[in-house]
């Protein structure tokens, strides 16, 4: 992740908790976590842990997809649609290295 897409990330969990109404220190305690761990997730100074994260997710009631790219998919979407647009986001080096291993994973089922 960049730290521009960690930077949007912090915006977009900000905006929501400001739009439910609580404060940096009273959403910290909803999520069990230290007013200052969750102050550096929210300023971009600190990426969060994988449960903090989907933590921060159930209490905004948003989905990881849209907190972590800022994309909404709707519900019907079909994997192929998800998938391409994962794709279109990722650097082109982390692809590569997708291929390559799913071309080996092929290799060793046949």
């Amino acid at each position: 992740m960049t730290k521009a897409q960690q930077k949007a990330m912090a915006t977009r969990i900000k905006r929501r908790r400001e739009s439910l109404g609580f404060t940096q220190e009273s959403f910290s305690e909803v999520i069990d976590l230290s007013a200052s761990s969750y102050t550096k997730i929210e300023n971009a100074f600190q990426k969060p842990a994988l449960d903090t994260l989907i933590n921060i997710a159930n209490h905004l009631d948003l989905s990881l997809d849209y907190i972590v790219f800022g994309v909404r998919y709707p519900a019907e979407a079909r994997e192929s649609d998800l998938l391409q647009a994962l794709l279109k986001q990722a650097e082109s080096d982390k692809i590569k290295y997708v291929g390559k291993f799913l071309t080996q994973l092929a290799k060793t089922m046949k």
